[in-house]
């Protein structure tokens, strides 16, 4: 599971029929160093996330399962639209960017 940003929507006209009605989102994973990550999921999206909202992502079966289908042909699903964290400088091993470790989403 992963921390990503979404940063934009994916339609497709023609898909398999077990993700027929599924809303699919385009998500880079959020990184906490200072170099930005560049690469993005494709992520189906049961709970309604919108664009420039931190979420969860779950790989795999447990993406299978979070969306109530292991059967649907998907790798990668948000299991959560992330409200607020908080990382603690001290136990983080890494090149952590103080300006993202703490995160509360804005209520706009």
């Amino acid at each position: 599971m992963f921390i990503g940003r979404v940063v934009g929507s994916l339609w497709a006209t023609r898909k398999t029929d077990n993700t027929t009605g599924v809303k699919f989102l385009i998500v880079q994973p959020y990184n906490l160093n200072k170099a930005p990550n560049t690469d993005t999921v494709v992520a189906a999206d049961v709970l309604g996330a919108g664009e420039g909202e931190l979420v969860m992502v779950a790989y795999g079966r447990a993406a299978r399962i979070a969306v109530g289908n292991e059967d649907m042909s998907i790798e990668a699903a948000i299991t959560g639209i992330i409200d607020e964290y908080e990382v603690k400088p001290e136990h983080y091993k890494g090149d952590l960017d103080p300006e993202k470790s703490v995160y509360k989403k804005s209520l706009e």
